[in-house]
Parts: C-alpha cells; sequence; structure tokens
C-alpha cells in the first residue's frame, strides 16, 4: 500500500519511509529503488522539456496533463501493479520533488490493486462514486473530463469516463504552492492563462 500524505508525500510501503515533497530527484529515486520491486525510465515522449514549448503556459498545461516531465524525473517505480511516477516543480523548481502521480489497475479491467490510501480508504479500490462520498469537498471542475479536484488535499483523480462500478484510475498529489508555475498563473491543477500543452511542441 502506498499512504497518501497530503502536504508532506506518500509513505512506501516495507517500511522504506516517506517520499518526500521538496526532495531532489537522486533523494527521490534512492527512496523508490529501496522500495519498489520495479524501477525504469518513462516513455521517450514523457520527457519533453520546457525548451519544447513555446509559451509557459503550453508548457504549464503539459505539465498539468501528465506530458512534462524534466528528464531527472521521468522514472517510474511499479508496487505489484500500481505505478508510481515523479514531476518536479517546473520553472525554477525543476530540482524539487512537487507532484507524485500514481496510476492503478487496467482501464475496464476492474483490477483492484494494491492501491493508494488515504485515511484509511483505498482510493484505487472502491469505485469511484464511493470515494467521492468520503473525500473532503471533492469538485468537478467545469472542464473536467473525468477528473475531480480536492483542494484541501492537493489531490487530482482521473478516471476519463469511468463506467459505473469502477474505481478511479490516476491520482495526482501536489506539493504545497504551485513550483515554478505563477509565472504562468496560480492554477494547481488546470492552467488559468488557457495554455494547450500540445500548441508549443507543434509550433
Amino acid at each position: 500500500m502506498l499512504e497518501l500524505l497530503p502536504g508532506i508525500g506518500v509513505e512506501l510501503p516495507g517500511g522504506a519511509g516517506t517520499l518526500r515533497f521538496g526532495a531532489g530527484p537522486e533523494e527521490a529515486l534512492a527512496r523508490l529503488e529501496a522500495a519498489a520491486p520495479r524501477t525504469y525510465r518513462g516513455p521517450r515522449c514523457s520527457s519533453l522539456t520546457l525548451a519544447d514549448y513555446s509559451e509557459p503556459r503550453h508548457a504549464h498545461d503539459a505539465w498539468c496533463s501528465g506530458y512534462l516531465h524534466q528528464p531527472e524525473w521521468n522514472v517510474v517505480a511499479e508496487f505489484d501493479g500500481v505505478r508510481l511516477a515523479l514531476d518536479g516543480g517546473g520553472p525554477d523548481a525543476a530540482d524539487r520533488l512537487a507532484r507524485i502521480r500514481i496510476t492503478g489497475g487496467r482501464p475496464g479491467s476492474g483490477a483492484r490493486g494494491p492501491g493508494a490510501v488515504w485515511d484509511g480508504v483505498d482510493l484505487f479500490g472502491h469505485p469511484a462514486e464511493e470515494v467521492l462520498a468520503v473525500l473532503p469537498e471533492p469538485v468537478r471542475p467545469p472542464e473536467a473530463r473525468g477528473r475531480v479536484v480536492v483542494p484541501r488535499l492537493s489531490l487530482r483523480l482521473d478516471g476519463q469516463d469511468v463506467p459505473a462500478g469502477e474505481p478511479w484510475r490516476e491520482l495526482v498529489l501536489a506539493g504545497d504552492g504551485n513550483g515554478g508555475w505563477e509565472s504562468c498563473c496560480r492554477g494547481r491543477f488546470g492552467c488559468a492563462a488557457g495554455g494547450d500543452g500540445m500548441v508549443g511542441i507543434m509550433l
């Protein structure tokens, strides 16, 4: 089990300790390698850097959508089918862990992996609507597209039209603040400046 600690990070299984927001990439990688049965580099398309985008708002939107990763953070750890990935803080904060993304079972499989737990509730272990019922003040943004944000926990749940009875498929836990993205806007889980993550790399 991965235990979510809002504002702090994630408690790793097997007594491996806490993966903390603000950690540098080498520290975070060492912590994951000590805890996870398998770690590996993410796909090349997940290694787009700020230089690949024409404006900060496009880069911010790509970062919010999970497309943008600084190369030093492009690592995935697997815990019995649950995958954990890391994101640095963006401009002027890329050397500090800012977000932790955790992906559950295969979409449509009904799989209930070992999960990610907050306050005793496995967020991947129950149907999506049941999970929402126990979270503090969940909000569906206007552009939700299957997403729910829980501001009090700095948590985003992603489902992309989760079928009835299926669990959430991915979550993002963010650290305090907005990393280095204040030059774009103050949005933590969405680009308030109207970015389009694919525009910068297509121009």
